[in-house]
């Protein structure tokens, strides 16, 4: 606290996605919840949300407003996150809501000073130093956002959101004939059942100088990601038996897989093919079928 009050934290910067972001501090802490008994959501932006922030630090807040909730929220309640973009107004918010025990409207007043505490009705083994808002108030603000927090009484749950501005668009591409930077080669794993468009992907990418493995079903996609350890999977939505949903959970739930970069191939985009989609894990989503200078540009910008 004493670090941020005197601007001695420095921000390690990157463009970064926060539905991707989020979605990590979600499964960070899911045992939590799952232990407390609370039902925790996440409806993520339909599009790609991009803050340029430090990773670690927006999910150090992230993961304080969770831990917050899952303590806060009794056995049987529920926390919903959610992510948009407000593009008129050039910013992010991330709301974090809960079923759970509410605040008096001064307690609200105060909630984001240093070392201040819930009623102390309230559980006490449930309490701490009363600093986790504070940090949370400072880091948003070192990011140049703002965060706040309503409820609506006692028993009647807590909100919190927060606001980040959004990055700024990518610069246009280099004129024909300037300099580019080396292309970095990455490591892709292809899941689809029609075998045709899959030895053509392999092609394709190969054609660009990637390391490509080809699975044609979930179960033998799975099996090959754990061999292989891609850092990026192009798998089909509409795969038999076992469909790319259950492929990207399976991918989320693993360990040694969730760090993965997991990108939807499918025939439809509408909002709701993509909000599934990432609701399942994915983080990206492109219609089939896909050029070559889109399949570029996504293993390029992939981190």
């Amino acid at each position: 606290m004493t670090r941020i009050t005197r601007n001695k934290i420095k921000l390690q910067r990157q463009r970064l996605e926060l539905n991707q972001l989020v979605r990590h501090s979600l499964d960070d802490q899911r045992s939590l919840f799952d232990k407390a008994g609370v039902h925790l959501e996440l409806h993520p932006a339909p599009r790609p949300v991009y803050v340029d922030a430090d990773w670690n630090r927006l999910a150090q807040v992230i993961g304080n407003l969770l831990q917050n909730a899952a303590k806060f929220t009794g056995r049987g309640g529920a926390t919903l996150v959610t992510i948009q973009a407000e593009r008129a107004e050039s910013r992010a918010v991330i709301q974090v809501v809960d079923t759970g025990v509410g605040m008096e409207p001064e307690m609200v007043a105060r909630l984001f000073q240093p070392f201040s505490q819930a009623d102390s009705s309230l559980d006490r083994a449930k309490g701490g130093l009363g600093l986790g808002l504070a940090l949370v108030k400072g880091l948003i603000e070192l990011h140049g956002g703002a965060v706040t927090a309503h409820s609506a009484g006692p028993g009647k749950g807590a909100e919190f959101t927060m606001q980040l501005p959004l990055a700024m668009e990518e610069p246009a591409a280099s004129p024909a004939g300037s300099e580019s930077p080396a292309k970095r080669r990455r490591r892709v794993l292809v899941i689809e059942d029609n075998i045709d468009a899959a030895d053509s992907l392999r092609e394709v990418l190969a054609y660009g100088e990637h390391e490509v493995e080809v699975a044609y079903n979930g179960p033998e996609g799975i099996a090959e990601a754990r061999e292989f350890r891609p850092e990026i999977v192009l798998c089909d939505l509409g795969l038999p038996v076992m469909d790319g949903y259950e492929v990207a959970r399976t991918f989320k739930q693993d360990e040694s897989l969730k760090g993965v970069f997991l990108v939807a191939l499918s025939g439809s985009s509408l909002p709701e093919d993509l909000q599934r989609a990432s609701e399942a894990g994915f983080d990206r989503h492109i219609a089939k079928p896909a050029s070559l200078e889109k399949l570029e540009e996504l293993l390029a910008g992939a981190p």
